[in-house]
């Protein structure tokens, strides 16, 4: 086993959000490509802590209380081949076209191959920093400010609802009306096999996602939807999505099911069974004021630009298989 001063250190500081959370079910929530046994298997072995302290599994974290993860880098440092397209910059804010299959932040999987770390290698030296989180199957949108006044000012206007966000997602099944989706989410936790879940609890958060279909295609079953949330939970419009019935396109979890999932994040998953290679979601648009200043800004993407045809009585099937090319090149899949 390698000493800690071999390893590479990670530190989080818990949300109010997760206070009372126990220590495996977030080191799962928060590397989210885990088990619950792995998770168990890190703490056991010393490399996660609370303040340089060894901890148990069942130990409950506080709010403001600092974790550190040690770990061995287990990704390359060679990121030539990383492309992240610049949507906007200014003297205050980067606007991102994050690609689909690359995490914002280091995880137990991606150190180097992170926004973060391109971020750090194409502006030396510059504080610029991701203000809001994507999945990292999520393509589209992200928002980094440029200096501290403007990375507290985004933060506290995510936190206060004041940023309207506007995403596309391909789901399963005919979408045929408008949703008002209030349903509340908290953590399954160990209520299920997959702790990062997020479930309907009426003792939950409050979460609220509006739902409006754009196109059906009746040859894959499929509807592109636009999603706008209203809140900023963890997976809510995946959740909010799959409680409505209506999945999104090879969603590992909230698809493919909790099995499934497990099975992926041990790498033994039938990827042969995923009807795309990732979960077909987007962030297309964003809008938000700073310092007086209006901001709009749209990221397209080809795959879900194809299914939007001319002619709206014409199957959109081909012209979405003929961009799944493009969604592998874009996203950095084979």
């Amino acid at each position: 086993m390698l000493a800690l001063s071999d390893k590479v250190v990670q530190r989080w500081k818990i949300p109010d959000s997760l206070s009372g959370i126990r220590a495996d079910h977030y080191l799962v929530y928060h590397i989210g490509r885990i088990s619950r046994s792995k998770a168990q298997k890190v703490i056991a072995s010393g490399d996660f802590r609370l303040e340089q302290q060894l901890l148990k599994p069942s130990r409950r974290l506080k709010a403001g209380d600092w974790v550190e993860l040690w770990r061995v880098p287990p990704d390359s440092s060679d990121i030539e081949h990383l492309t992240i397209p610049i949507l906007y910059q200014d003297e205050r804010i980067l606007a991102l076209n994050k690609p689909g299959n690359i995490a914002i932040h280091p995880s137990a999987r991606y150190l180097y191959q992170t926004v973060t770390h391109w971020l750090k290698t194409h502006f030396p030296g510059k504080p610029i920093h991701p203000c809001h989180r994507l999945d990292r199957e999520t393509s589209g949108i992200l928002l980094c400010s440029q200096n501290r006044a403007t990375d507290s000012a985004l933060k506290q206007a995510f936190m206060k609802g004041q940023v309207e966000k506007t995403y596309w997602a391909f789901v399963e099944g005919h979408l045929d009306r408008e949703i008002d989706c209030a349903r509340p989410l908290c953590l399954q936790g160990g209520r299920g096999k997959v702790a990062i879940k997020m479930i309907e609890d009426s003792s939950g958060f409050a979460s609220q996602t509006y739902f409006r279909p754009l196109r059906y295609d009746p040859m894959t079953d499929w509807t592109l939807v636009e999603c706008k949330p209203k809140t900023g939970r963890q997976h809510q419009i995946r959740a909010h999505l799959a409680l409505e019935g209506f999945p999104i396109v090879g969603d590992k979890l909230y698809s493919m099911g909790e099995d499934f999932f497990d099975a992926y994040t041990r790498g033994v998953a039938d990827l042969s069974q995923l009807p795309l290679p990732r979960q077909a979601l987007h962030a297309r648009s964003i809008r938000f004021e700073l310092q007086s200043q209006i901001y709009s800004l749209e990221c397209s993407h080809p795959f879900f630009d194809a299914f939007l045809t001319p002619n709206p009585d014409e199957p959109s099937t081909q012209l979405v298989m003929d961009a799944l090319p493009g969604l592998a090149e874009t996203d950095g899949l084979s």
